[in-house]
């Protein structure tokens, strides 16, 4: 079967943890990282919470991608250079065995 690939990642830069690149701009850069390695993919907005250690509970504007009909390695390509230009400190990956067909 063919696997099916998710990374989520969050918009906030790790190092202000605000927002600093827009929505819209970070949708187009992971959709450029996504087309060098697969023909293409789903991307959704969606909003990500969490607890910093500190116990402050973050809102963060997010991107999830769903990408099918490649390798492994190239999925963990597309999500490491997906935490590089948004400068995070983590991206969600999860690969999941589907029946996928495209019709």
């Amino acid at each position: 079967p063919m696997k099916n690939y998710t990374v989520i990642a969050g918009l906030n830069d790790k190092d202000t943890r605000t927002q600093i690149i827009d929505t819209d701009t970070a949708e187009a850069i992971i959709a450029e990282i996504i087309l060098k390695y697969a023909d293409g993919a789903t991307l959704t907005r969606c909003k990500g919470i969490y607890k910093h250690q500190d116990g402050q509970t973050v809102f963060e504007n997010s991107i999830k991608c769903e990408i099918s009909g490649i390798d492994k390695e190239n999925a963990e390509r597309i999500a490491a250079e997906v935490k590089n230009a948004l400068n995070q400190e983590s991206v969600y990956f999860s690969i999941a065995a589907s029946d996928v067909a495209f019709i």
